[in-house]
């Protein structure tokens, strides 16, 4: 099963190289694809993107506060949407809230990167799939590795300045 990860910045990409990593351990018929990674030098980029997204099975896009507005992670969530049938798109979410994300990453279930948020997302995964595993087979694997997985988040740095936080629409009328 294809899993395309997206991501956008510096603090996305770190985690989605270790979710790319990590995710085939837990999840052993998953085949995560990550630009990064997964385009050969002297491919064109643009292509290899745009096939990869027409050929996944599922998407995940690595969110933080930096590139919540981001044009490219709009753009692959809109292209996943449009190419996947069941529109599996999971915006996994680096210290943000629920409430802070809106536009079209809204229409999505969003998942925290947290124990909790990333097991509903490999069990989301794992029920998607054709070949999937038991769930209590998923849960184990995903206990035993989960440390790790974890320490490569915590290693994540903060971001570099604080930013302003992204006051919804109804929240800017309500004040006027």
């Amino acid at each position: 099963m294809k899993v395309f990860i997206g991501w956008s910045g510096q603090r996305s990409q770190a985690m989605a190289q270790a979710l790319h990593d990590w995710l085939p351990l837990v999840l052993h018929y998953v085949e995560p694809w990550l630009s990064e990674k997964d385009i050969a030098a002297g491919e064109r980029w643009a292509d290899a993107i745009a096939k990869e997204l027409e050929a996944s099975n599922f998407g995940i896009l690595c969110v933080t506060r930096e590139n919540l507005g981001s044009p490219w992670i709009l753009f692959e969530a809109g292209s996943l949407a449009k190419s996947l049938s069941s529109s599996r798109v999971i915006p996994l979410l680096l210290d943000l809230e629920f409430g802070e994300v809106s536009g079209p990453l809204a229409q999505f279930q969003a998942k925290k990167v947290d124990k909790e948020g990333v097991g509903e997302t490999i069990n989301s995964i794992n029920r998607t799939a054709e070949q999937h595993i038991l769930d209590g087979r998923a849960k184990q694997l995903f206990d035993a590795l989960w440390p790790d997985f974890h320490k490569k988040l915590e290693a994540i740095p903060s971001p570099k300045e604080p930013s302003k936080p992204i006051r919804t629409q109804h929240q800017i009328l309500e004040e006027l």
